[in-house]
């Protein structure tokens, strides 16, 4: 999980400083207004230990959508459609909570196709450096086998 330093103020008005790990900025946000904080500024900050040469890598890795990214983003659209998730709302809350800038984009990206009336296959095909030949057919072969997927 990325770590974010933020500002705030408690119920006193006392300025607060700090930093902590978290899902996400929004995620922070909610956690720090129920601990009586009131954010002012949060972001995105090193994790302790990391050192120069890790910072370098992970800046450069922004860019590029990697397996680890496409791996995790199928565990947890399966388990979202399990549970009852609308595939346009687990998209959306994929994107928000996603790390890597590239990655949320070709999030984004499906999002609006489904919305313009593609299926999910063809608006992953509209992404071939990420979703290569194989997953855009077993995508294709759960949708023509009636996989429901609530939108």
């Amino acid at each position: 999980m990325p770590y974010f330093e933020y500002t705030g103020r408690n119920s006193e008005g006392t300025l607060q400083q700090g930093a902590m790990e978290s899902a996400s900025a929004a995620a922070l946000a909610e956690n720090l207004a129920a601990s009586g904080i009131t954010p002012i500024r949060i972001a995105a900050a090193a994790a302790p230990g990391e050192g120069a040469l890790a910072q370098l890598a992970r800046l450069r890795d922004l860019g590029a959508v990697g397996h680890t990214d496409i791996l995790l983003f199928s565990r947890q659209m399966y388990t979202l459609l399990k549970a009852g998730v609308p595939i346009m709302r687990a998209l959306a809350g994929l994107q928000e909570s996603c790390t890597n800038r590239a990655f949320a984009a070709v999030i984004k990206d499906l999002r609006e196709s489904l919305d313009s009336g593609r299926e999910l296959s063809q608006a992953m095909a509209r992404q071939p450096r990420v979703f290569g030949p194989f997953y855009i057919s077993m995508i294709r072969v759960g949708e023509t086998t009636g996989l429901s997927l609530r939108v």
